[in-house]
């Protein structure tokens, strides 16, 4: 009696874990998952965009996970393992791929997208709302209302604009930065109009001066391109704002932001506390910082013996190590890296699905 007595606590402990391990929906399911933004955040639809060729369908892409899946990266990225942190086991897919199962959300997210103009060669941010709202009917009200909706998207748009006009001066700089957020915010306004979306996670824009293919590009030697990043300063300090005022206007809005900026920084400043042995060069690629060409046959690049003693796995973007420390981090760090609420809590309390009420 008492040994059954003993496996009857155990088994409501273990279903009380099990129901408490992951932030479920009032149905009691994993909230459904949708990502926008660049290549950071593409987890294949480059692909399937253009029949050009895409390096991140090619090995070393993939590395770590044995298979190139259109991921910029060695291995997984933050989506998916925020995706797995909220209690959906598989990865989402690409909106493009036309065998897409978008029964759990899928990924908007796209290499090259901006939140200005309108690009032939990929899809912008506000483009990418326009196909999810297309795509409305397949989700309800409520599956919509209690979804969690990621966002990485600006870094393009500054990269751009470093390439465009490298002398530009503080003035035309300021008012490129507000071009970029007014239109991020008529953007996400859409997205919570439109959409039906009510929960937004953003990722804050890292120190884009900083990245291998920039330091490369720009000849900064050791240091970094103070003009990207004093543009992205000024972009990080007014998102919240952007964010905050939204919610003014809309009372079912909740948000995170993560400041990913920081996490970067520190861990380019203080490479060895991470578990980094390079945090400055490129894993795969050529050139001065390894920052060119990683996944192109006709370029002769190199791969590093360890991807996760690497920060940067080309020249732009995250080692699977990187990645799966900020999804972390995101999930559940504390008010000094997310604000106002980390993805645990944003997604762990229910919003009563409203309509759109503007004071």
């Amino acid at each position: 009696m008492a040994i059954n007595r003993n496996l009857i606590i155990f088994a409501g402990l273990l279903a009380s874990f099990t129901l408490t391990s992951f932030p479920a929906n009032v149905a009691g399911e994993p909230p459904l998952l949708f990502t926008f933004g660049d290549s950071s955040y593409d987890v294949g639809n480059t692909k399937f965009f253009s029949s050009a060729f895409d390096p991140a369908t090619t090995w070393p892409y993939g590395e770590s996970i044995d298979s190139p899946s259109g991921r910029w990266s060695d291995g997984n990225i933050v989506p998916d393992f925020v995706g797995r942190l909220v209690g959906n086991q598989e990865p989402m897919p690409p909106v493009l791929d036309p065998k897409a199962d978008l029964s759990r959300g899928a990924s908007f997210a796209i290499s090259g997208a901006t939140v200005l103009g309108s690009p032939s060669d990929t899809m912008s941010f506000g483009q990418q709302i326009t196909k999810c709202i297309e795509l409305n009917k397949k989700w309800n009200d409520k599956e919509r209302a209690e979804a969690l909706y990621m966002i990485n998207i600006g870094a393009d748009d500054y990269l751009n604009f470093a390439k465009a006009h490298p002398n530009a001066n503080p003035v035309e700089q300021v008012a490129f930065v507000a071009s970029v957020l007014q239109k991020l915010g008529r953007d996400l306004m859409s997205l919570y109009k439109s959409g039906g979306a009510r929960k937004f996670a953003v990722q804050n824009l890292g120190p884009l001066g900083c990245l291998p293919i920039v330091r490369q590009e720009f000849k900064t030697g050791e240091s970094c391109l103070e003009m990207v990043n004093s543009m992205v300063k000024t972009h990080n300090e007014r998102l919240s704002p952007v964010l905050f005022g939204l919610t003014v206007r809309y009372r079912s809005l909740r948000y995170s932001v993560f400041d990913f900026n920081g996490e970067i920084l520190r861990r380019i400043n203080e490479p060895s506390r991470h578990g980094y042995t390079d945090t400055t060069t490129s894993c795969c690629g050529t050139g001065s910082r390894n920052a060119y060409g990683c996944g192109y046959s006709n370029v002769h690049s190199k791969l590093c013996s360890y991807q996760k003693g690497f920060l940067f796995f080309d020249g732009r973007h995250n080692t699977e190590k990187t990645d799966k420390d900020i999804a972390s981090l995101f999930y559940s760090g504390d008010k000094h890296v997310v604000s106002p609420v980390n993805i645990r809590d944003l997604v762990g309390k229910s919003v009563t699905y409203l309509p759109v009420q503007e004071l």
